[in-house]
Order: C-alpha cells, then structure tokens, then sequence
C-alpha cells in the first residue's frame, strides 16, 4: 500500500475534519474514489456522444431508408 502526504490549506482541512470525523483518511479516500468514477464516467461519456456525432448522418440515412417500414410491426 502507497503512503502519500499532501499539503492542504488550514481552513479546508478544517471543514474536511468536520464532516470527515472519525477516520480523516477514510473521508479523504471515499472522496477520491467518488471524483475518479465521476470523472471516467465523463470522459466516457464525452467518447460515445463523439462517436454518436461522427455517425449521426449515416444513422439518418438509415432511418430514411426504413421510414416505410418503421410502422409494420405496430
């Protein structure tokens, strides 16, 4: 296991210690975890709208040329 240390400005770490209470670490880690999955989840959702943007005008040409049939199955 990595051992880091950071330097934290005094007022942060005294709202980071209010709510963090008991385990400062713990709040600390929690936090860091929550930013990367939000973080991926950005990054990944910015690749499938670029590609969702790259093949946007041949998935209209699709759907125009089944528009006659997109009602038989109703």
């Amino acid at each position: 296991m990595a051992k880091i240390s950071m330097v934290v400005p005094d007022e942060d770490l005294r709202e980071i210690d209010e709510v963090a209470a008991p385990n400062r670490t713990a709040f600390m880690l929690d936090a860091a975890r929550e930013a990367v999955a939000r973080l991926r989840r950005q990054r990944l959702d910015a690749e499938i709208a670029r590609c969702l943007q790259e093949t946007a005008d041949d998935d209209v040409a699709v759907l125009a040329d089944f528009s006659g049939t997109n009602a038989d199955g109703l």
